[in-house]
């Protein structure tokens, strides 16, 4: 991976806003929150980060994006609806 260190400096967690580190062999720029912890990857040396692309590195290959941010607990109770990509849940009609 090629990635300018500058903008590794300034590049957060989408999810956390925690600081991320690179991981090389993986081609991925991890969060340091022990919490979050998600992978995003690179490709063609630009970072995607974007929650939905993501992994958790605990060897769980189901990619983050199933409507659940790391660190809030999944959503509410079953009939609420899920949030859509820019992370905002719509009202459930009644």
């Amino acid at each position: 991976m090629n990635l300018d260190p500058y903008l590794l400096e300034i590049l957060a967690c989408p999810a956390c806003k925690s600081p991320l580190k690179v991981d090389d062999p993986a081609a991925e720029l991890v969060c340091t929150n022990p919490t979050c912890g998600l992978a995003y990857p690179v490709r063609d040396d630009i970072p995607v980060l974007l929650v939905d692309e993501a992994r958790r590195p605990d060897g769980d290959d189901d990619q983050a994006g199933d409507g659940e941010t790391a660190g809030d607990g999944g959503g509410s109770a079953g009939t609420a609806r899920a949030a859509d990509s820019t992370g905002v849940r719509e009202p459930e009609v009644s």
